[in-house]
């Protein structure tokens, strides 16, 4: 059998070599990333030519621009990350409790299921509804906001990790009474630290998508409020600067921070395992 990987190996290796350099450089997901983003740029240069209301790149820029000279950007996007970050740090402690008792007990299963599955449903513009009417304005409705979105999907990805070690494995050390303590350390953590990375992924795009939604309906300052308070003027430059600050950001964390995150959290765990 390692006689036949090997030659798989050998024979994808000789492949790769005899390719071209320019072939290799098209064909590789840097060329595949820029073309997307080529092609998204070109169509928005056609949208904004054939549609009066939507803003150009030059205009987006320009009021972007005119928002740093403000000052306005800088504590704006604050007051969003402390709101973002305390909502992901909750969600991200509550989630993985939650998920490695679902995981683990099937009465904790029984009773947790329903309401992750609830809270699955429930579209971040509808907590934000919800959260402004309980809380009022202020931090309270954006952080609550994050957590009531983000948290469902850290739950589930931690209880399917938990769910995903060896019943065998389990039952086994069980038997020999081996401490929890040290279960845990040896035989749970190596299998959820993936699937932790993974619902801290999903948790930051959603919570992202969710912080925004609370300050746009009822935030008292952020970047969702910023972006409603130009939208509401109808200078929809300022809006789309905004809009556009908001995306880049979760782009760049994602791709930057998240991403290799992942990759180390499911590297180390095949090295533990």
């Amino acid at each position: 059998m390692s006689t036949v990987i090997e030659n798989r190996r050998r024979s994808t290796t000789e492949i790769a070599e005899s390719t071209p350099e320019w072939k290799r450089r098209l064909t590789s997901d840097t060329a595949a990333r820029l073309t997307a983003g080529i092609s998204f740029f070109l169509f928005w240069l056609v949208v904004a030519a054939v549609f009066t209301r939507v803003p150009g790149p030059v205009e987006v820029v320009q009021r972007l621009g005119d928002e740093f000279a403000r000052g306005e950007v800088f504590g704006n996007f604050g007051v969003t990350l402390y709101r973002f970050g305390v909502g992901v740090a909750l969600a991200t402690v509550f989630g993985i409790v939650i998920g490695v008792m679902m995981g683990l007990s099937k009465l904790s299963r029984a009773f947790f299921e329903s309401p992750v599955l609830v809270g699955l449903s429930i579209p971040a513009i509808i907590w934000s509804f919800l959260t402004v009417m309980w809380f009022g304005f202020g931090d309270t409705s954006p952080i609550v906001t994050t957590f009531l979105t983000a948290v469902p999907f850290v739950i589930i990805n931690v209880a399917q990790g938990v769910r995903g070690v060896s019943r065998d494995l389990r039952d086994m050390s069980s038997t020999y009474q081996v401490p929890l303590l040290r279960r845990m350390r040896d035989l749970v953590l190596p299998a959820v630290t993936g699937y932790v990375a993974a619902g801290i992924r999903f948790a930051v795009i959603i919570g992202w998508n969710g912080v925004l939604l609370a300050e746009w309906f009822g935030g008292s300052g952020g970047v969702g409020y910023r972006a409603r308070f130009w939208y509401d003027a109808n200078r929809y430059g300022g809006f789309a600067a905004w809009v556009v600050l908001f995306v880049g950001f979760i782009v760049i964390l994602d791709r930057l921070v998240l991403d290799r995150a992942i990759s180390r959290a499911f590297r180390w765990r095949d090295n533990s395992a």
